[in-house]
């Protein structure tokens, strides 16, 4: 899937290019038991870097994190530099249906909020091969929180063409894809609102200023606009889970 440029522009100054925070990825990673001090991490679909940063914190060992968008790529290798880590921390500009690495490579596999991009039994299925075995992959997905949700958040869902399960199944897929479910971690509301969308909303807003008088760019903000709207008034019925899985 091909994205506009300006949907880059709205992102590539935001601190998150989705929902996330500090603590849920720590808590999230505090279920694994201990990795190798060298151990081989792989983090797809890392937009600018918050959680590989976090990752660079939590381990020892180093880190390819992997984008399909140069500029988000430079930022983390910017960081990196400043930060004396480049022997840690490598990036490398792929699709994460193709990526380019040898099978049973890496210790741990980590993904926030990324995995919808090509379906969550798509993307275990696809990634499993990457991990050594005895290996662990983290993901964050979006999932149902409570049944029966109101028809016109399935219908935006729909619409956004990625329709969320329930965390049973979710957790059912997972076993399908022979990995070994470790614990589950929801991602906390201030993960959304205060990390994600409060900074996203304020850059619409300066956006709409500059860009919004092309029609194409401002329907690109009505869309964002929706999202954050539709979060505030369903936040009850969804949000993201951390499924934390080993392989076998």
């Amino acid at each position: 899937m091909t994205l506009p440029a300006f949907f880059y522009t709205v992102f590539e100054s935001l601190p998150r290019q989705g929902p996330g925070c500090t603590g849920a990825s720590r808590k999230a990673f505090s279920h694994l038991p201990p990795i190798p001090a060298d151990a081989k991490i792989l983090d797809i679909g890392c937009g600018s870097g918050t959680q590989t940063r976090d990752l660079a914190a939590l381990t020892r060992g180093t880190i390819t994190a992997v984008d399909n968008h140069q500029p988000f790529l430079d930022s983390i290798a910017r960081w990196a530099g400043k930060q004396g880590m480049q022997g840690r921390i490598k990036t490398v500009c792929a699709s994460m249906d193709a990526l380019p690495f040898e099978n049973e490579q890496f210790d741990l596999i980590w993904s926030e909020g990324a995995i919808f991009i090509i379906g969550f039994e798509n993307g275990l299925k696809t990634w499993k091969p990457f991990l050594k075995k005895g290996g662990f992959m983290v993901v964050s997905d979006a999932d149902w929180f409570e049944p029966n949700p109101p028809q016109e958040l399935m219908q935006w869902w729909e619409k956004e063409g990625y329709v969320p399960a329930s965390e049973d199944e979710m957790k059912e897929r997972v076993k399908q894809a022979g990995l070994r479910l470790l614990a589950t971690e929801r991602l906390p509301e201030a993960g959304w609102w205060d990390n994600y969308y409060v900074p996203m909303l304020a850059r619409i807003a300066e956006l709409r200023k500059t860009h919004g008088t092309v029609p194409e760019n401002a329907a690109i903000l009505d869309s964002l606009e929706h999202e954050a709207e539709t979060y505030r008034k369903f936040k009850r019925y969804y949000g993201y889970t951390f499924f934390i899985m080993q392989k076998v």
